[in-house]
């Protein structure tokens, strides 16, 4: 039986897909495959609140490749809020990185959607910038 958490399974890959992209060792279908994890409809609410649809979201990680040599992304406090046949929503906290000095922290809520494979898709991330 396979007991791991789809969606912590998928926290922790595309955060791997994006610390590679933003520290440059991404190979040239990374920013696709991260789009792909996207449903369409997906929106985000930045830390500074403006919020992104679909097309907004690759336009940031499109300027954002290589932008940040040495990213490091952890993710930690992980739970479940509330889970449903077609979905979950998932609270985290996510620690950043670069060798540059540049650190924070952000509390992040993601709405996502599971489809009848098992396959899961991002609908709605909203991240608040906040102290260890």
């Amino acid at each position: 039986m396979n007991n791991i958490n789809p969606y912590f399974k998928e926290l922790d890959e595309i955060h791997v897909e994006i610390q590679a992209l933003f520290d440059g060792s991404a190979d040239e279908g990374a920013l696709q495959r991260i789009m792909a994890r996207f449903a369409p409809q997906f929106t985000l609410v930045m830390t500074s609140g403006v919020a992104l649809d679909h097309a907004g979201v690759r336009e940031i990680f499109s300027k954002l490749h290589g932008a940040r040599p040495g990213s490091q992304i952890t993710i930690r406090d992980r739970e479940i809020v509330a889970e449903y046949p077609s979905g979950a929503v998932v609270k985290y906290r996510e620690y950043q990185r670069d060798s540059s000095g540049n650190a924070n922290v952000r509390r992040s809520t993601a709405v996502m959607d599971l489809d009848a494979h098992g396959k899961v898709t991002w609908r709605h991330l909203q991240e608040t910038l906040c102290s260890e």
